[in-house]
């Protein structure tokens, strides 16, 4: 008996090498099939999404209109007693303060949340 394969015999199905490779294969097709299916089901929900999404920016658009139209009228009430430069100097002064604040606050809030708690002083 000899134990050695003819040169022209494929090696058998079952060798460790085609296992593997078939493991790896089979393993890249699942990761791109699972792949395939969270973008469907991303796409899924932003399409039913999509209605929310334009009403949120209209109301966004809305909101910020009626921002400006408060400082404008602002301005226009405040322009009899200190004139029409120095109403909207106040306004913008004004509106540009409350800026700064908020986005103060914010930052800080920011920085709280994605502050390390481990962290030794």
């Amino acid at each position: 008996m000899n134990d050695k394969l003819p040169e022209n015999d494929e090696p058998a199905e079952d060798s460790f090498v085609a296992l593997f490779a078939r493991l790896v294969d089979d393993a890249e097709r699942f990761v791109r099939a699972e792949f395939q299916l969270y973008r469907a089901q991303l796409f899924a929900r932003l399409k039913q999404a999509r209605v929310s999404v334009i009403m949120l920016v209209i109301a966004f658009s809305l909101g910020q209109a009626a921002v400006i139209a408060l400082l404008v009228g602002l301005v226009a009430t405040l322009r009899r007693p200190l004139g029409p430069a120095g109403a909207t100097a106040v306004v913008v002064f004004g509106a540009l303060a409350l800026a700064g604040v908020l986005a103060r606050l914010a930052i800080g809030q920011l920085r709280a949340v994605t502050d390390l708690k481990d962290r030794q002083p």
